[in-house]
């Protein structure tokens, strides 16, 4: 009696991952794209709101520096003794207190 016995390929174990991984990094790989295109244009618009912050910001300090140059010139002593005199104001020979 023979014996005959049929050999059959060797297959190769392969590591294979099922495909609830692949699905659940490939669903995390989207959540993470979304999340970085959100952080994106959140960083952009507030980009924009703090340029428009920094131009009032100098715009104001501008103006600031005009006023304070106007009110100075305004409270010399030229220019206050000048509208004085222009308003019929005179300078007192003698002081009288009153009691």
């Amino acid at each position: 009696m023979t014996i005959i016995k049929k050999f059959d390929p060797v297959e190769e174990k392969s590591i294979r991952l099922p495909k609830k991984y692949i699905v659940l990094v490939v669903f995390s790989f989207f959540i993470l794209t979304i999340i970085n295109i959100w952080a994106s244009n959140t960083v952009v618009s507030y980009g924009d709101k703090f340029e428009n912050l920094s131009n009032m910001s100098r715009k104001l300090q501008t103006e600031n520096q005009v006023l304070q140059n106007q009110i100075a010139k305004n409270i010399s002593l030229n220019n206050v003794a000048s509208k004085s005199a222009e308003l019929g104001f005179l300078k007192t020979e003698s002081i009288q207190y009153i009691r």
